[in-house]
């Protein structure tokens, strides 16, 4: 396992994401950006993505992806 995917298990375990949300934000950190190459690369729906990634969105009182990475990254403001 990488040191990446040691974070992001780390970070999916402080969250409580989802096994699926978990492959989706881990897919994100491993370069898949867009909604259209997350849904290919983990093979569902635009739609089923949309609905996880709101789920991650509100687990991590995040408002926008720029935001769940700098939390990733960074942790929170002021912390």
């Amino acid at each position: 396992m990488s040191a990446l995917d040691e974070k992001v298990a780390k970070f999916a375990a402080e969250y409580a994401l989802s096994p699926t949300q978990t492959r989706i934000f881990s897919a994100m950190m491993n370069g898949a950006l867009s909604n259209e190459a997350l849904a290919r690369r983990l093979g569902i729906t635009e739609g089923n993505l949309s609905r996880q990634l709101g789920r991650i969105a509100i687990k991590t009182m995040t408002l926008s992806r720029a935001e769940l990475l700098y939390l990733f990254y960074q942790g929170r403001r002021g912390e």
